[in-house]
């Protein structure tokens, strides 16, 4: 079996940049992206299929609310990490998805990540 691939999605391109280079070195598949629709369909006609995907909250177009949202419902083998900058903003999509979806408030340490993905 492979690594466990992940799809990132953030509209910061630095900041996409800097947490996909983490997973990367910690051995997972990475596929970062900055546009959500475009993610959404990458997602959808993905072989093999993502396990994991790390959305932004606030994003333009399409919020990794929704986009998770999507994803979420389509496939119920795929775990979902909600990021924002705001506390409150993910426990409703947490709580509905209780055990596929966790969320981690941002700034967070790349330690925090890893326990959040390992735990999923």
């Amino acid at each position: 079996m492979g690594a466990t691939r992940i799809l990132l999605v953030d509209d910061e391109i630095a900041l996409t940049s800097l947490i996909e280079k983490y997973l990367l070195r910690m051995g997972f598949d990475v596929l970062s992206m900055t546009d959500s629709r475009a993610a959404l369909e990458c997602f959808q006609e993905a072989q093999p299929p993502f396990q994991i995907v790390i959305a932004d909250m606030s994003m333009p177009d399409l919020s990794g609310e929704d986009l998770l949202r999507e994803i979420l419902r389509s496939n119920a083998a795929v775990r979902g990490i909600l990021c924002s900058g705001y506390a409150v903003a993910g426990a409703a999509l947490a709580r509905e998805y209780r055990g596929r979806v966790d969320f981690l408030q941002k700034p967070f340490l790349p330690k925090m990540l890893a326990d959040t993905v390992h735990r999923l």
